[in-house]
């Protein structure tokens, strides 16, 4: 097993920690280039958690990340086990 940094992680925690704090309206009067470069980054680092590649975090991969582990319930969006990339916007 090789060690990863933890940095995709804490990048991942901070970027869900300012989609959260910021009111729908903040993203939509944001200019397109911010939010596109967001959704970007976000979904860079939930590829970098997706070990399997199957385009779901499941519990085991979510729980490399603090913040993901913590609201996991929360954000998987009908109890279905795992979060999308959607879950995370």
């Amino acid at each position: 097993m090789t060690h990863q940094s933890p940095l995709p992680a804490v990048a991942l925690a901070g970027l869900l920690m300012v989609a959260n704090a910021l009111p729908p309206a903040g993203l939509a009067q944001a200019q397109p280039s911010e939010e596109r470069l967001y959704q970007q980054r976000l979904r860079q680092l939930f590829d970098q958690l997706d070990r399997n590649g199957d385009g779901r975090l499941d519990r085991r991969e979510a729980s490399r990340n603090a913040y993901l582990e913590r609201h996991f319930e929360r954000l998987d969006r009908g109890g279905k086990g795992y979060l999308l990339p959607s879950d995370l916007r």
